[in-house]
């Protein structure tokens, strides 16, 4: 057996994410890996989430102008604060993964994504992940995405800005636009269902609008 191996054996690794900062003992790392199991599962599903952080983001930094919502409520939020953590969280999201996708580029020397889009950037790092949960410096990309995740999601959160899912089409003779659910947060239920053109929904008939084969589209999208 190599020292190295001997060494590894008397002194298992351990997860170096900052999420471990309170726990009780270290918490081992998957062999091989410098994360453990939690956060190698949490680092590919926000890797798989933070292209519709960054989207929905766009859609806060453009709501839609005077809606029945603002007459109900009688007043028009200020939101240039609420517009500029949206700013912030998107420059943010694309910084950060380019800079990613560069480490990788440099040290494998394969080609990089061929475009600065988010989804070509997560796609890049998905297709490398099992390489890059064994990089040293896996613990601090696990960071950063769980900060850029959380930043994007309080940006929404306090924006006044629903995450919009496309539900269906309406179904109001003339219309076909398209049928949008609102929400505060994924996997929230939606506080508002309706077209461009202000046709709403009851949640009674909330269901009939789903359609789960509509394509996923968001305004902002790139």
């Amino acid at each position: 057996m190599s020292e190295l191996g001997a060494r590894d054996r008397a002194n298992p690794p351990t997860c170096g994410s900052r999420r471990h900062d309170d726990a009780e003992a270290p918490v081992p790392a998957v062999p091989g890996m410098r994360l453990c199991g939690g956060c190698r599962e949490s680092l590919e599903d926000t890797l798989i989430e933070l292209p519709e952080l960054y989207e929905n983001c766009a859609y806060a930094l453009a709501p839609r102008s005077g809606g029945l919502r603002e007459r109900v409520s009688g007043h028009r939020p200020d939101g240039i604060v609420l517009h500029e953590a949206a700013l912030t969280a998107r420059a943010d999201i694309l910084g950060v993964l380019a800079s990613w996708c560069a480490l990788v580029t440099a040290e494998r020397g394969v080609p990089g994504p061929g475009e600065l889009a988010v989804r070509r950037l997560t796609g890049f790092l998905a297709v490398h992940l099992h390489w890059l949960t064994r990089h040293p410096a896996a613990p601090e990309l696990a960071d950063e995405l769980d900060e850029l995740s959380a930043a994007a999601t309080e940006a929404l959160r306090h924006s006044g800005t629903a995450i919009r899912k496309v539900v269906g089409e309406c179904s109001i003779a003339g219309c076909e636009l398209v049928v949008y659910a609102e929400t505060e947060r994924d996997n929230a239920s939606p506080f508002g269902v309706s077209c461009e053109n202000g046709h709403e929904w009851a949640p009674e008939s909330w269901l009939s609008l789903w359609r789960p084969e509509a394509p996923a589209r968001t305004e902002g999208s790139e």
